[in-house]
């Protein structure tokens, strides 16, 4: 076997040399001589930006205005007509800043147009950040508006102020044909300024007008980007953003309640390069209709309208018995013309909901858009806090006190999502003698409720987590519930007339209406979902900071505290 091992090893030799040489052969003619270059450059392209911020151009309006630039934008975007604006502060200063920072107002500082207590050491804007990483990017600033020159200009290294929105293109078209910037930013005001003072809706002339005059300038922008010498080379991401909307009486029929709703705060967003495939953001789906007639309940204690429960001793539990509390609510807007309350009663058991919570017992209240369980013991005074609700639709609130493991356990629930835990174990009984009271209770320091309460429901049982997400946007309860024998009292507030809220389950105890009430009838969203929830469904300002760093292939580190989302085309 050796032998013949040995006598294959010439032929093995001459082949394989002949193989090899005919290989370099063909890698001679395929891999020309030169030198190559492995940078960031040839593999992904230079990225660059363009960033252009149209103030007071709703999304609705663009999207309904005949803009053939913009819309030729589309078919390669991330797009959205449903954007949203700060729904706190819709105004221009606080929308630049989320734009410019990545995060909120409750962050950077900026409330309106007040720059005085700006947070920028903390939360500086995406220029500073771009320096930080890229020291040698130039970055340009073209406004139509000073404040935004001289209050947002950290780490630009050219700033102008035309003054009109022609000046602020001409400048942009200027430093395209001719810079090496790697950041160019336009600010334009003249659609908000025809808003302004016609109406900001496409069916007023000079608003429209406004639009599709941005849109030409637009379109010149681009001509000028697309014809840079290096185009093909660099990679450009085309960023056209509305900040904020403004007002306009909307339609009835297209009225969801929700800030979807809100023209101030109605936006659009435009994510563009030529190799991104298509992909829209609408607004998500926001919940089903609610359709029934209530009482509003709304005023002071002595002339407002409230209800009040017979039999209210059987809603005491001492502090080892489980029980679940569920009710529907719709807020109205307050006094301050908004839907951010300042502490009023919902529900309650206790003889007063005052300052310092100084009596026995427990209250569901509202602070800002947020709702809260508090509660007064023999020994403690605390509180569990619920979760975010939504502005003029109905949600459902929910707590459960379990027993888990021996321990005496509250749980809070807004719409079947769990909100916050309390270990109450030795927190006492929160028993009262005083009637269930639905509405605003006895006591000063604090705000009057204006909302709608129905299908409000007291169970002699702890009601398991599932069970709350399954049932707690249903409107209305029969015996397919699993746990309909432990239903002690059970009100569905709908009942049409009279003056009472009837009492549908164990307990027989009927509310008795107070005040000069009157039954109204309804149809508003069940379980929208709050402003708070949207950051997932839609861009809202403070995501452009985010999305831009990942563009620049910018690492955005934990510690930014950074409030904003990217959004991908696929």
């Amino acid at each position: 076997m050796k032998q013949n091992q040995f006598k294959l090893y010439p032929a093995l030799l001459i082949a394989l040399f002949m193989v090899m040489t005919g290989c370099n052969k063909d890698f001679e003619r395929e891999i020309p001589n030169k030198t190559y270059t492995d940078s960031v450059s040839i593999a992904f392209g230079n990225p660059k930006v363009l960033l252009l911020i149209a103030d007071g151009a709703r999304g609705i309006s663009v999207r309904d205005a005949r803009t053939p630039v913009i819309s030729s934008l589309l078919r390669n975007s991330i797009y959205s007509w449903n954007s949203l604006a700060d729904d706190e502060n819709p105004e221009s200063g606080t929308n630049w800043t989320d734009l410019l920072t990545g995060v909120k107002a409750s962050k950077h500082g900026v409330i309106g147009d007040d720059f005085s207590k700006s947070q920028f050491q903390d939360y500086p804007l995406i220029f500073s950040r771009i320096k930080a990483a890229k020291p040698n990017a130039k970055i340009v600033s073209f406004a139509a508006t000073p404040m935004f020159s001289e209050k947002l200009n950290a780490g630009v290294d050219v700033s102008e102020t035309p003054g009109n929105d022609e000046g602020v293109k001409a400048g942009i078209v200027n430093s395209l044909k001719t810079d090496t910037a790697s950041f160019i930013v336009g600010q334009f005001k003249e659609i908000g300024e025809a808003g302004a003072e016609h109406g900001y809706d496409v069916s007023k002339p000079q608003y429209k007008a406004a639009i599709q005059r941005f849109d030409t300038e637009v379109g010149e922008m681009l001509e000028a980007l697309k014809s840079r010498p290096n185009y093909a080379n660099e990679s450009w991401l085309v960023v056209v953003v509305s900040n904020n909307g403004g007002s306009y009486q909307i339609p009835v029929e297209q009225d969801d309640k929700t800030v979807f709703s809100n023209p101030k705060v109605n936006t659009f967003t435009i994510i563009y390069n030529p190799k991104y495939s298509v992909r829209i953001l609408n607004k998500p789906f926001l919940g089903n209709k609610y359709n029934g007639v209530g009482v509003r309940l709304h005023g002071n204690v002595n002339e407002g309208v409230r209800a009040t429960a017979l039999n209210s001793e059987l809603f005491n539990f001492g502090d080892k018995t489980p029980f679940s509390v569920e009710l529907k609510l719709k807020k109205n807007p307050g006094p301050s013309g908004n839907y951010r309350y300042s502490w009023p009663s919902v529900i309650g058991k206790r003889p007063q909901w005052a300052g310092g919570w100084p009596t026995k017992g427990w209250v569901i209240y509202l602070e800002n858009n947020n709702w809260h369980l508090n509660i007064r013991t023999d020994k403690v005074a605390d509180q569990v806090l619920g979760g975010s609700i939504s502005d003029g639709n109905w949600n459902t609130l929910a707590f459960v006190r379990s027993n888990e493991g021996g321990r005496m356990i509250i749980t809070t629930y807004t719409d079947g999502k769990e909100n916050n835990k309390r270990d109450v174990t030795d927190w006492g009984d929160f028993d009262s003698n005083e009637p269930l009271t639905l509405g605003v209770l006895a006591g000063d320091g604090h705000g009057i409720m204006d909302g709608t309460v129905s299908d409000v429901r007291i169970w002699k049982v702890a009601l398991p987590a599932s069970v709350i997400s399954q049932f707690s946007c249903d409107t209305e309860i029969d015996e397919n519930h699993p746990f309909f024998d432990y239903l002690l009292g059970y009100w569905p507030c709908t009942d049409g007339s009279g003056n009472v809220f009837k009492d549908k389950g164990a307990a027989g105890s009927d509310f008795k209406i107070q005040g000069n009430y009157e039954w109204a009838k309804f149809s508003d969203l069940m379980c929208a979902p709050s402003a708070s929830d949207f950051g997932a469904t839609v861009p809202r300002n403070m995501d452009m900071t985010t999305q831009l760093l990942s563009w620049l292939r910018i690492p955005v580190q934990e510690s930014w505290k950074l409030d904003g989302r990217v959004w991908l085309d696929q």
